[in-house]
């Protein structure tokens, strides 16, 4: 049992048909957030951690990304399922699980087209303008970036935008978010607002969505804040479809008439590794757009990452330089990570070179101390004149 549930982590697996070893405590089972097969999830604890997308869940909040239902109804769902009685000793009334029909993952050139339509329909906030403004970004970076804040229910008629996207002639069969009601009516997944950002792929398309939730606003669960960062996904329901987990790409962009498609510029025919599309967005700004910079979701999201190195060598990439945050000199899951990206980077044959080489504790201008976590940090604090310290070799 884990966190006072009246049932274990096997339970949950077994209803919902997910392959496991009963036998083993920690293995890497089906991931209901990105669809992918490595969920590490400790089965005696009943909890875990997908190092493709780094979403974290316990055996219920598994079981409501599994079904599409809030993690309330899903504790619910368990409860009936498995006929656990009530604090009265009452069994609850059996129900029968159907599983949603999902939708196949549409070809990019859809997706890209829904996605842009969508934030088209809405606004940026201006709490959520400060934010970025605060950040370093400049009007003309929010604009270029495209992002946009994510709808509030008690605002924004889902089925109505819905139905607005259709008319203009957009596809909703299969772009991951948007799913069917009740009422078979197309509708798009409740979130707590905030920043959209759009992830970027090579050819300067959207390929998918993450939402970078208002602080002030996400909700607690078992004394536990929701996740910061989660991706715009309508797995688990009706017609629904997962995401389509992938690397950011942040540089500049050509379009060629010829191949009717953009392709991006490699400056220097180097590319710079960092966690998080509005880090890799940042950093480019703040750098003048004279970087090309590759955002993955997690040290260890090591797939997607190959994919991409893969596909941008053709286009010139010569060199790798890695910047993820400084914490890997005191997380050990960190620091194996980053062990395997160098040794990834190397096997494609790339010159690795290492961007980390500043002091985690720095001095402002009045001599106060305070840490320098990422290379967006780095970058902001040598903005404002200051010369940040250097590791000596």
């Amino acid at each position: 049992m884990y966190k006072g549930y009246s049932w274990s982590c096997s339970d949950v697996l077994s209803l919902l048909s997910v392959q496991f070893n009963p036998n083993k405590e920690e293995q890497t089972i089906y991931c209901p957030f990105c669809g992918g097969k490595r969920f590490g999830m400790n089965i005696k604890k009943g909890i875990g951690h997908c190092f493709n997308c780094c979403e974290t869940a316990d055996s219920a909040s598994y079981y409501a990304a599994h079904t599409g239902l809030s993690l309330n109804d899903a504790r619910n769902d368990i409860r009936k399922r498995l006929n656990i009685p009530d604090e009265k000793g009452n069994l609850p009334e059996r129900m029968v699980y159907k599983e949603e029909t999902q939708e196949e993952l549409a070809p990019i050139e859809v997706r890209d087209r829904t996605y842009r339509a969508f934030l088209e329909e809405l606004i940026l906030s201006q709490k959520n303008y400060d934010n970025l403004r605060a950040r370093g970004f400049t009007d003309d970076d929010i604009v270029a970036k495209g992002y946009k804040t994510f709808p509030s229910a008690e605002n924004t008629s889902f089925e109505d935008l819905c139905r607005r996207l259709l008319n203009k002639g957009c596809t909703l069969a299969g772009v991951p978010g948007f799913y069917k009601n009740t009422k078979n009516e197309w509708t798009f997944v409740r979130l707590t607002p905030g920043i959209i950002i759009p992830q970027i792929g090579i050819h300067n398309q959207i390929e998918g969505f993450q939402i970078r939730k208002d602080d002030d606003l996400r909700r607690e669960y078992d004394g536990e804040l929701e996740a910061k960062i989660v991706w715009f996904s309508s797995k688990g329901k009706s017609h629904g479809t997962g995401p389509h987990v992938t690397v950011h790409i942040a540089t500049d962009f050509i379009y060629y008439r010829d191949k009717k498609q953009y392709e991006p510029v490699l400056h220097g025919n180097k590319v710079t590794l960092t966690e998080g599309g509005m880090k890799a967005d940042l950093c480019a700004c703040l750098l003048d757009n004279h970087a090309s910079l590759i955002a993955v979701q997690g040290v260890h999201a090591l797939n997607p990452l190959k994919e991409a190195l893969i596909a941008l060598k053709p286009f010139g990439l010569k060199t790798v330089n890695v910047a993820f945050d400084m914490d890997y000199l005191t997380n050990k899951n960190v620091k194996e990570a980053m062990e395997k990206v160098t040794a990834l980077i190397k096997e494609l044959g790339l010159e690795y070179e290492n961007l980390m080489n500043w002091e985690y504790k720095q001095k402002d201008e009045s001599g106060n101390e305070f840490f320098l976590k990422g290379l967006d940090d780095y970058l902001a604090f040598q903005q404002r004149g200051i010369k940040p310290v250097i590791i000596k070799n």
